[in-house]
């Protein structure tokens, strides 16, 4: 299938989705309501909603006004933890639009983060379902985990691969899971299955998460909506630069410190950077691990029938490794 094709297997419950988003994202205070629809029309592939869709699907619910609840819990998740990140990383660009807290402010666009997770978890409790608190209250404390791990990290050149991919894993990989995991506990699937999509998920998360570094160094500030090298410019050393640190010369190290120790590209260019990992063909390395993940992923499909939907499920893994945006 297309990317178009899966997406629309489930097109008229992202528009509930969607439509949902801007109901739960009203408040009685206006800079909470306008930051939410501000962060709303800045788009986004909605990736991890479809993705809890078509798990639900796969496993037997009907498209019930839950899951659209639950989709909408995914994205407003997934959106704090954006508007969260743009501050911490004092990224001036989400998506080629001014980040949230560059108009509002810090301190603001903080609190109107938190507000988002509390609402995601105000929507999830009308569900009234303890198991699916658990899962969602699980994966945010394993992302703010993430964050702080990261924080730790954040502008050193001595960061390891197991490191890296702890990170990964926790800041994007478990909302994936969640996700899947979310998609069985709406289709009644026992807690066996639940745990097979549940890894589905995590292993897609990672695989997207590996892809998402590579169009750091691949894509261009067009396509990305922010310039390239955006992670190294923050203090985040990814997976193809960890790979070229490992066999690179001094002085090649030295660089890499230099921008890190500047915070941007004062005194060595990006151009030279690309290079680096392009000399040690540390690109094509990183994409074998993504493509790792993805392989993991589509075996753990194997327990459900076939059906458009798990080939929609197959199919993604493509999609998230070979996207160009």
């Amino acid at each position: 299938m297309t990317v178009q094709e899966i997406f629309d297997l489930v097109k008229s419950d992202l528009k509930e989705v969607e439509a949902e988003f801007g109901r739960q994202v009203v408040s009685p205070v206006e800079t909470i309501s306008s930051i939410g629809s501000y962060l709303q029309q800045s788009g986004g592939k909605r990736l991890r909603p479809a993705l809890l869709l078509l798990c639900a699907r796969l496993c037997g619910s009907n498209g019930s006004m839950a899951s659209i609840k639950l989709g909408t819990v995914v994205e407003f998740l997934h959106t704090a933890t954006l508007v969260h990140d743009d501050i911490i990383d004092d990224s001036n660009l989400r998506r080629g639009r001014t980040a949230a807290h560059m108009k509002w402010g810090n301190q603001t666009c903080v609190l109107a983060g938190d507000w988002m997770y509390m609402q995601s978890y105000v929507l999830a409790l009308s569900e009234r379902n303890f198991h699916v608190l658990e899962i969602l209250t699980d994966v945010t404390q394993k992302m703010v985990e993430g964050e702080l791990i990261q924080l730790q990290w954040l502008g050193r050149s001595d960061i390891d691969e197991a490191s890296y991919l702890d990170i990964a894993s926790r800041k994007t990989a478990l909302l994936f899971a969640a996700c899947g995991r979310l998609g069985a506990v709406l289709g009644g699937r026992s807690p066996a299955e639940e745990v097979r999509i549940g890894e589905y998920g995590r292993n897609l998360g990672m695989a997207f998460q590996l892809a998402d570094d590579l169009l750091d160094f691949t894509s261009n500030e067009k396509t990305l909506g922010k310039p390239v090298l955006s992670d190294l410019k923050e203090g985040k050393v990814t997976l193809p630069l960890i790979y070229a640190l490992r066999r690179c010369q001094p002085e090649e190290v030295a660089s890499v410190k230099r921008v890190l120790e500047d915070s941007g590209f004062d005194s060595v260019g990006r151009r030279e950077i690309i290079e680096l990992v392009e000399k040690y063909d540390t690109l094509a390395e990183a994409h074998e691990k993504a493509k790792g993940y993805a392989r993991c992923a589509r075996e753990e499909l194997s327990i459900f029938p076939p059906s458009q939907y798990r080939q929609a499920l197959l199919d993604i893994t493509d999609f998230v490794i070979d996207r160009n945006r």
